[in-house]
């Protein structure tokens, strides 16, 4: 979740309230939820009456209660929130909220919306008198605060409801993107040291097979974006092992299977224009990532822009079938029957089988078959594992009616599958 930190951080807020101040004259401060300052444009303690009063012992506390009041008000309003401070003049309170956790807010205000008068002086000491302020003071410090219209409030405040709203929104996302950076580098890494771990034990080098970039495309084509990330993790790894020290190189090499991808999109049906579209921008950004991290996060994002394309496809599998095909990728190694995925995305198993049949062209159990062989066909393409172990994880107990129906689908044994991919690398 994004912080008050977050927020302020970059210093990007503070700008903005400075901007504010000098596009509006009226002073703008953020607040902690306890009414503590957090930043405040240059001139916001440039009101007179506001020194006056937080010069006094107690001001300072009830100016905080009071900006902790208005925060959780327009926090539990989700909108602005027009009051009264304590001493009486008129602020406004945008909310910072992130994931309905309230952050702080941003207070604009310390004016009048009327002539100061005799009322108003006696309004400030009734509600002051006790912080023994002077009153001629006082008096001086009323004299000298801003008019400002209804309009000119009513147009400020909606400015700052507008500013704080986008702020928020771009912190959670900038969160959000800098979370899935981590999660990306962290499972990159992972692959790289099995990879290394591979290379070490069997011997094996070399870059990334035909086959694993045909199931990528494959994966791609079929939207399935976990099963795409897992795999592009993989081919990631072993190009920067191939390449660790060029980064021309490596920009070269995902450059060209970014174009492979956007064909495998086009190829799944999505729109030729929108998926030209997305390479021209890509090309662009590529331009701009230095590092081998920045690359590989710009490619999963390539990536995601071209399957999210192929989802929002209208012969794409719709949300039910593409629902009960992530559950069955997800539990291979377990023996399913149709009524297990049907009740996983709520619907009878007569319903499923007639939906998936008319979405896929194939039944249920054989989709999942052959979703059960192209996993096996990624676990033989790794020498530590066996043939009969290779089998089990994709829930096959019996090695021969594993080895049978991969030759069915196939046309040649696990055994002499695995030999070819060896011969190909």
């Amino acid at each position: 979740m994004t912080s008050l930190d977050d927020i302020l951080a970059d210093g990007a807020l503070t700008r903005v309230l400075r901007s504010f101040k000098e596009a509006t004259g009226i002073a703008a401060r953020v607040v902690d939820p306890t009414g503590a300052p957090a930043i405040a444009s240059r001139t916001w303690e440039d009101c007179a009456f506001c020194r006056l009063v937080r010069s006094s012992e107690d001001g300072p506390r009830r100016c905080s209660k009071s900006y902790a009041y208005a925060a959780r008000q327009a926090a539990s309003l989700g909108d602005l929130y027009v009051f009264q401070c304590h001493a009486g003049l008129v602020c406004w309170a945008a909310p910072l909220v992130s994931e309905s956790t309230l952050l702080g807010a941003v207070l604009c205000g310390q004016v009048i919306m009327w002539e100061p008068d005799e009322y108003l002086v006696r309004d400030s000491m009734e509600r002051l008198g006790d912080l023994d302020i002077p009153l001629t003071q006082l008096e001086a410090a009323i004299g000298e605060l801003e008019q400002v219209s209804t309009v000119r409030v009513q147009a400020a405040a909606e400015l700052l409801f507008a500013v704080a709203s986008y702020i928020v929104r771009s912190e959670d996302l900038a969160l959000k993107q800098r979370n899935e950076i981590y999660r990306q580098q962290r499972l990159l890494g992972e692959a790289i040291q099995e990879r290394k771990r591979i290379e070490e034990q069997f011997s094996v080098r070399g870059l990334y097979s035909p086959q694993q970039e045909r199931e990528l495309l494959s994966a791609v084509r079929s939207g399935h974006r976990t099963e795409a990330k897992r795999m592009l993790n993989d081919i990631l790894a072993e190009i920067f092992l191939s390449q660790p020290d060029r980064p021309d190189i490596i920009k070269a090499r995902l450059l060209e299977l970014a174009v492979f991808l956007s064909r495998a999109a086009v190829e799944a049906g999505a729109d030729p224009e929108r998926i030209l579209g997305l390479n021209y921008q890509s090309i662009q950004n590529l331009s701009c990532c230095d590092t081998f991290e920045e690359v590989c996060f710009w490619i999963v994002g390539v990536m995601d822009e071209f399957i999210d394309a192929v989802r929002e496809t209208p012969d794409s599998p719709s949300g039910q079938i593409r629902e009960a095909i992530l559950f069955m990728r997800e539990n291979l190694a377990s023996k399913l029957a149709v009524a297990d995925v049907a009740s996983s995305v709520h619907i009878s198993p007569s319903h499923l089988s007639h939906l998936f049949k008319e979405e896929t062209g194939m039944s249920v159990m054989d989709y999942f078959t052959a979703l059960r062989i192209d996993e096996a066909k990624r676990l033989l393409a790794m020498p530590q594992l066996t043939v009969a172990q290779v089998s089990a994880a994709v829930g096959f107990q019996d090695p021969a009616h594993f080895s049978r129906t991969f030759k069915r689908t196939e046309g040649i044994s696990p055994t002499a599958y695995r030999q070819s991919m060896i011969s190909a690398g």
